[in-house]
């Protein structure tokens, strides 16, 4: 079992924390440095799963895109960061410089895993389904093997492929519209 590298916060530290102007700035501060010390432990996809969270949830915490999350998802970041929750807030900081521990040690609840090793296997899959031929066709089929390390970012691609997707249909639209208007106008030139 893996002991987690606990990291106390310096003074620079503290002060740097204190003039983030977000909650979700704090959280990915803190989670960035906890990860540093133990890679593959603290990245977004493994504090939301140990959080009972998304990872979108913690991506949008720490964009700043919740302003002012539920105390009780924070209380569950704070929880696997090991770190108290109040070190997210703003009164923390006010007065004098305190010290906290990242990675604070308590217990071994985290096991030790082969970061190299295969840990994950994706079956990919793409169905087709035509809505004016009432047909389903599978278009694509795959199985991909991934690492601990490869797997937060394999989830982020894939969901950035469809999120891409999406946007080009919408594009597409744009540009037919813009297109459309403008034979409209040629055609009433000629």
């Amino acid at each position: 079992m893996n002991k987690l590298e606990p990291y106390v916060i310096k003074h620079e530290d503290f002060n740097a924390l204190k003039k983030m102007t977000s909650i979700g700035e704090r959280v990915q501060w803190i989670r960035e440095k906890a990860n540093e010390m133990n890679p593959a432990f603290f990245t977004r996809y493994r504090v939301a799963e140990k959080s009972n969270l998304s990872q979108s949830t913690i991506k949008r915490i720490e964009e700043n895109e919740v302003t002012n999350p539920q105390r009780k998802k924070l209380e569950g970041i704070a929880a696997y960061l090991r770190v108290p929750v109040e070190a997210f807030f703003d009164d923390f900081y006010v007065g004098e410089t305190k010290s906290f521990i990242i990675c604070e040690p308590e217990d071994e609840s985290i096991k030790e895993i082969d970061l190299e090793g295969v840990s994950y296997v994706v079956e990919l899959t793409a169905l087709t389904k035509s809505i004016m031929a009432n047909t389903n066709e599978v278009t694509f089929e795959d199985k991909v093997e991934l690492t601990a390390l490869d797997y937060e970012e394999f989830i982020d691609d894939l969901t950035t492929l469809v999120e891409k997707v999406k946007k080009r249909r919408q594009t597409w639209e744009l540009k037919r519209n813009a297109y459309n208007r403008l034979k409209g106008v040629n055609d009433e030139n000629d």
